[in-house]
């Protein structure tokens, strides 16, 4: 969920040209001592002007797209939509996709016991959601793309309407299509689900 406080975010990318931007050069020009690159006091020594992002960004393109958003450290996975536009900051995550299937199977059981076995636990039971622990999670072959993206699509569509709103039904019936995607065995199923 979303809790907007109107504020924004400049991205003045290296190739950015700042003059067509009046109002936004008027504000940093506040804030330059600290923005000029190299002098005590300013930023990282780089080829950059003042006013640009020090750090090279070549992938700024992606927040433009759909994707798939997820924390660093959660006690379960929770990956969510974010529309073209939203940007995510360090340390969250992201995938360019609009897919409800792939968000399907990202969040559930065998998703979360596959980063329980990879991953690294912090305090507090907390797991590490990192890239390195979540793309190697096989994706299997789509045959209940549309079951399992139909389910997703209510589960959203029930937490836009009531953020109080039981889904876990939906989440279970999403659980067992995943089961049966991956073939497991009802043993294997009691173990991915603790019972084991």
């Amino acid at each position: 969920q979303l809790d907007y406080q109107d504020l924004w975010l400049i991205f003045t990318r290296r190739d950015i040209d700042i003059k067509k931007y009046p109002a936004i050069l008027k504000y940093l020009k506040q804030y330059k001592d600290q923005l000029t690159p190299g002098i005590i006091g300013g930023r990282k020594p780089g080829s950059y002007e003042w006013y640009q992002i020090q750090d090279n960004t070549a992938y700024w393109q992606e927040f433009e797209k759909p994707k798939i958003v997820w924390g660093n450290l959660t006690l379960k996975p929770n990956f969510a939509f974010a529309e073209s536009g939203f940007c995510v900051s360090a340390p969250a995550n992201l995938i360019v996709s609009d897919s409800k299937y792939l968000l399907g199977i990202l969040n559930s059981k065998i998703t979360e016991f596959w980063v329980a076995q990879s991953g690294a636990e912090r305090q507090g039971g907390f797991l590490e959601y990192k890239p390195m622990y979540v793309s190697p999670i096989p994706i299997p072959a789509q045959p209940e793309k549309e079951k399992i993206s139909s389910l997703v699509t209510r589960i959203l569509a029930a937490k836009l309407a009531n953020q109080q709103k039981d889904v876990s039904a939906l989440e279970q019936e999403i659980d067992q299509l995943v089961y049966m995607l991956y073939g497991l065995t009802q043993k294997e199923i009691a173990i991915v689900e603790g019972r084991e």
